[in-house]
């Protein structure tokens, strides 16, 4: 063999195994690459299987699935889901407070809840000042929307206008957040407002029984506390006396417990959710 040819064997070789090689970490580059791709699809399969999943257990039932079902069950982009109070009350009411903390405990920690207190507000100032200008840049999934029954007995509105602006009040805050569930909430019973009339001859009970009435029609949501804390007193043999401050209106500790108790009972009853999202 000359020398020429020698080289160009030699030659021939170390391109063989450059071939070779290259072959080979491009082969290795394209396992790794269809080994990403492959768990990368899996992952997002797997992802997409647990969305569809959950969506469907979100679905099921939207007529008969309590609030606390509806809130476990709701489909979300960052886990994180609001809830917020709305209407007549105090933020320092004790069961306004353990309601909220009753909620994460039967959902979990990612539950955020919010309020718009605007105590002894009547429909009017809700609708007219856009008060759930505030609420509606929360988002929630859920507002509780206390009804301004009192406020309106103390305004001295008449019916009609208790009942158009209790529901353009909704209405605003429906406009602007179409997948919130609202839940309607009666107020607990007073005794020095009971039949301490204004006047038109109405007391807060006029005004609480016209609201139930659209309400109902409307086949909303609807917390009705008023008659469940007044069924609770009278199978107990108390006297609604016994549960409020001298006020006769605001609740004592006795009527906190009566009014979370209620409350808390409701979240797990089965309601029609499907006004929600």
């Amino acid at each position: 063999m000359t020398k020429k040819s020698g080289l160009i064997l030699f030659a021939l070789l170390i391109l063989t195994v450059g071939v070779i090689f290259i072959g080979q970490n491009y082969q290795k580059k394209q396992k790794s690459e269809l080994l990403a791709a492959n768990n990368s699809y899996q992952k997002n399969e797997e992802k997409e299987m647990k969305e569809t999943s959950k969506s469907e257990s979100f679905e099921e039932n939207r007529n008969q699935k309590s609030v606390i079902e509806y809130l476990s069950s709701l489909p979300t982009d960052d886990e994180m889901r609001s809830v917020s109070f709305y209407g007549d009350f105090s933020e320092s009411d004790e069961w306004f407070l353990s309601v909220g903390d009753y909620i994460k405990e039967q959902v979990d920690d990612r539950i955020e809840i919010g309020s718009v207190a605007l105590p002894e507000f009547d429909s009017y100032r809700l609708f007219e000042e856009n008060t759930a200008s505030s609420l509606i840049e929360k988002k929630p999934a859920i507002v509780f929307f206390q009804v301004p029954v009192y406020g309106d007995q103390v305004r001295d509105i008449s019916l009609s206008d208790s009942k158009d602006y209790t529901m353009k009040a909704y209405e605003t805050i429906k406009q602007a957040l179409p997948e919130t569930l609202i839940v309607f909430v009666t107020p607990h019973p007073s005794s020095s407002r009971k039949e301490e009339y204004n006047s038109r001859t109405l007391d807060y009970t006029s005004y609480l029984k016209v609201i139930k009435e659209i309400i109902e029609e409307s086949n909303l949501p609807l917390f009705d506390l008023h008659e469940a804390y007044e069924t609770e007193l009278q199978s107990t043999d108390l006297a609604l006396e016994k549960t409020l401050a001298e006020d006769g209106k605001t609740l004592n500790n006795e009527g906190n417990a009566i009014y979370t108790t209620l409350f808390n009972e409701q979240l797990t009853v089965p309601i029609d959710t499907t006004s929600g999202k």
